[in-house]
């Protein structure tokens, strides 16, 4: 049935907006693997450069470059080298074929 102009809405008219969806819940905290920290970016913190099983050549912050920040998939090392980061990855494992080289340091 057609509305007149100015007309209020009837009850059987269609809604503006769209009902809002249901809430998701909140994905489960994932527990860290025994001595690692938990998944995700973390950067590197020590003052000397290390080898880690990924393979992962990690360096420290210098005037030449910023520190070593990997996203680890199952948490990085809890030997206190490492602290968790937002900041974004700057390196890939040394072992990553597809990745792009990152440049030696000068």
């Amino acid at each position: 049935m057609p509305v007149s102009k100015g007309a209020p809405p009837s009850e059987s008219a269609p809604p503006d907006r769209e009902t809002p969806a249901e809430p998701v819940a909140p994905a489960p905290a994932v527990e860290p693997l025994p001595g690692r920290l938990a998944p995700g970016p973390a950067e590197y913190t020590a003052p000397f450069a290390s080898v880690y099983d990924v393979p992962l050549t990690a360096r420290p912050a210098r005037e030449s470059g910023p520190a070593t920040v990997f996203d680890w998939p199952e948490g990085a090392p809890a030997d206190g080298r490492w602290i968790p980061t937002r900041k974004k990855p700057n390196q890939v494992a040394d072992n990553d074929v597809a990745a792009p080289v990152t440049p030696p340091e000068v």
